[in-house]
């Protein structure tokens, strides 16, 4: 599929990357959508989503790879059509797949078929079981509809690959094997020599961690203001974060200074809490904002574009605890 750069800003952080065509479900209609997939691992499928987030759209139908004939789909207020004799070469697992692979390739990793290639070489220069097992579970990652062009050799397939992963039994016969084995010893030569050439990963681009609203499950939960985590401000404690903020109700002017001495307050009162707000490491967060008011949402929130203010305040917040352990000044 045709693929395209594109970005978008964060923080005035330009972060790169690609879009592909895809089909939206809503309703009775399939909706043909310009698929965002950046390089901190987030989808924009009509909303940001996070690669979990999509790959749930994709086991729910909301995103869609197959269609019946007959089925409705649109581009908005373009052109409407049904389908008839569809042919299609995705799975969700393939494009949940390509997506992965997108994502690594746009942080400079290795994708799943550059995986494999390695975890083939290191089966060639070491043939044991447990070798073998690892590219095998590296050709299996592989999309689907990719596997044809995994050896970039076309007169082969992936056949050699297949066989070697699989191993001599069941539908690869002995000869097969062996033919296997010969091919890649005239074709890619000394495996050791192919490793030694191989350069080091770059360091990955910082993902992105998403604080949901509602969310109780899981340790990212008490990264949220509405966590019950009793604070102490003067002579006042208040239940948490969420209850301080209308209770001190400070002017525009000052509310991101007074939400950061309420968040140094939290994670200073509650050293198990700032454990979990330094174990997120770099991460990017995003903050889905609790409230009914829109101006609010885009302050504080990331959503459509918002300008994530408290994401922002939980980073410097998770800095001077790190400046801190490390003895430093801030």
């Amino acid at each position: 599929m045709s693929k395209q750069p594109i970005f978008r800003i964060v923080d005035g952080e330009r972060i790169p990357g690609l879009s592909r065509p895809a089909f939206v479900r809503n309703g009775d209609h399939h909706y043909l959508v310009q698929l965002g997939i950046y390089a901190d691992g987030m989808i924009d499928c009509w909303e940001l989503l996070t690669l979990e987030e999509f790959a749930a759209d994709l086991r729910r139908g909301r995103v869609v790879t197959r269609f019946e004939e007959g089925a409705r789909a649109a581009v908005h207020e373009t052109v409407e059509w049904e389908f008839s004799k569809v042919n299609g070469h995705l799975t969700p697992e393939s494009l949940y797949a390509e997506v992965r692979d997108d994502i690594d390739d746009l942080n400079g990793r290795p994708d799943s078929t550059a995986r494999a290639w390695r975890a083939l070489q290191e089966f060639r220069a070491d043939p044991t079981e447990e070798r073998r097992a690892v590219l095998r579970a590296a050709y299996e990652e592989i999309p689907e509809h990719e596997l044809h062009a995994a050896l970039a050799d076309h007169s082969v397939g992936d056949g050699p690959l297949y066989d070697l992963a699989m191993g001599p039994g069941g539908d690869v016969t002995s000869e097969r094997y062996q033919e296997a084995l010969d091919y890649f010893d005239e074709e890619w030569g000394d495996p050791r020599e192919w490793l030694a050439r191989q350069d080091r990963a770059p360091e990955p681009a910082a993902a992105t961690l998403v604080l949901h609203w509602p969310d109780t499950s899981g340790p990212s939960a008490a990264l949220r203001n509405e966590y019950p985590a009793p604070i102490r401000i003067g002579e006042v404690t208040y239940p948490s974060v969420h209850d301080a903020w209308p209770a001190i109700d400070p002017a525009p002017e000052a509310r991101t200074a007074v939400m950061a001495a309420l968040l140094r307050a939290k994670y200073d009162q509650h050293p198990d809490l700032a454990a979990v707000l330094t174990a997120t490491g770099s991460a990017r967060i995003h903050y889905r904002a609790n409230s009914r008011d829109l101006s609010e949402i885009a302050f504080w929130g990331h959503e459509d574009e918002g300008r994530n203010w408290m994401g922002r305040l939980l980073e410097s917040t998770r800095a001077e605890l790190h400046a801190r352990r490390l003895g430093l000044p801030y």
